[in-house]
């Protein structure tokens, strides 16, 4: 059954949007077996300085989404980031994932109950005038939520991280993101 969910859901494409698709820090697609909420590690940045920033799914209980490498079914999920031009950021982080055996014998490697897919971003240490509100940091955020069925989801979050010449304060969400 699942196998003909996943081939409908690449036949009719990956494009299926989701009720909340304005652009916000949070969002909760209408399917509501996964929530996706963009998240910084720090509350603030200083010019030159460094934070983690991510993407923090809640995926309801019974179903899941995929890693980086799905394994023998299912789409991987992707973070697609954009942030002021003066800024850079590294790659999307996976951790490790789960294994899920499915009927048949197929083998697929993802997420359950919840995980921050992030990655690292550094400001420029030369802050032009024009990022004096901050730092915007928008996701374009797509996966595959299965549990019976393959749903998949989509949607844009967007937040500004502000800018402070002060040593920065963790964030609420600080804790999420794995310690090295």
């Amino acid at each position: 059954m699942r196998f003909f969910a996943l081939i409908a859901t690449l036949v009719l494409g990956f494009g299926c949007s989701s009720k909340a698709q304005e652009t916000s820090p949070f969002a909760q697609p209408e399917e509501e077996s996964v929530s996706a909420v963009l998240i910084t590690e720090y509350a603030s940045i200083q010019p030159g300085g460094k934070t983690r920033i991510g993407v923090h799914f809640e995926i309801e209980e019974g179903w899941h989404i995929y890693a980086e490498d799905p394994g023998d079914a299912g789409l991987p999920t992707k973070v697609t980031w954009s942030v002021n031009d003066a800024a850079t950021i590294g790659p999307v982080q996976y951790p490790p994932p789960q294994e899920f055996l499915d009927p048949g014998d197929i083998r697929t490697f993802g997420y359950s109950g919840e995980v921050v897919l992030f990655s690292a971003l550094e400001a420029p240490a030369q802050l032009p005038d024009r990022l004096a509100a901050g730092l915007r940091i928008a996701a374009d955020v797509r996966w595959l939520a299965c549990k019976d069925v393959c749903i998949p989801g989509k949607v844009n979050l967007e937040l500004v991280l502000p800018l402070s010449p002060d040593a920065p304060l963790r964030s609420p969400a600080a804790d999420l993101f794995p310690t090295f």
